[in-house]
């Protein structure tokens, strides 16, 4: 599943990857302390165990950041570009999620629920927000890689 609009060029801003196995990042998940962003963006997280939940992705590329988001309920993020200053690809590994929470790209006219137990590929670099919704707080693996090639483009 790729979400995506048909226009004169097609622009990906988010792609649905393949499955992944999130059991043990969900067992770990409780221990986890988060720490507040003191922005918009929730709170974050660099428990111990994601690095080997990253390893086990064999993600194609070199990790150049990675961090556990968690996103309280009914805090949605703003209208924002990131920036990717050294061509960094942005995936999501949606841990905790639910239906009334997407990710919007308005100027593709896209909105994406990310399904949890999915390897996504976002486009940050195009302006978009979170629409939360939802009675629960939405958790996140975020990886940005650099010289990737597993179906980026």
């Amino acid at each position: 599943m790729a979400c995506w609009v048909a226009q004169a060029q097609v622009t990906t801003v988010c792609k649905r990857m393949r499955k992944v196995d999130i059991t043990e990042a969900l067992l770990a998940l409780p221990a986890t302390e988060f720490l507040d962003s003191g922005g918009t963006n929730g709170w974050l997280a660099h428990p111990e165990w994601l690095k080997d939940f990253v390893d086990g992705l064999a993600l194609d590329g070199k990790v150049k950041v990675v961090v556990l988001r968690m996103l309280p309920s009914f805090q949605g993020i703003p209208l924002h570009t990131d920036f990717a200053p050294h061509g960094e690809r942005r995936f999501h590994v949606p841990l905790v999620t639910h239906p009334a929470v997407s990710m919007r790209w308005p100027d593709a006219q896209v909105d994406e629920h990310l399904e949890f137990g999915y390897l996504w590929f976002v486009d940050h670099t195009q302006p978009h927000e979170v629409i939360h919704k939802a009675p629960i707080n939405r958790v996140h693996v975020q990886i940005d890689l650099v010289g990737c090639k597993e179906a980026c483009d």
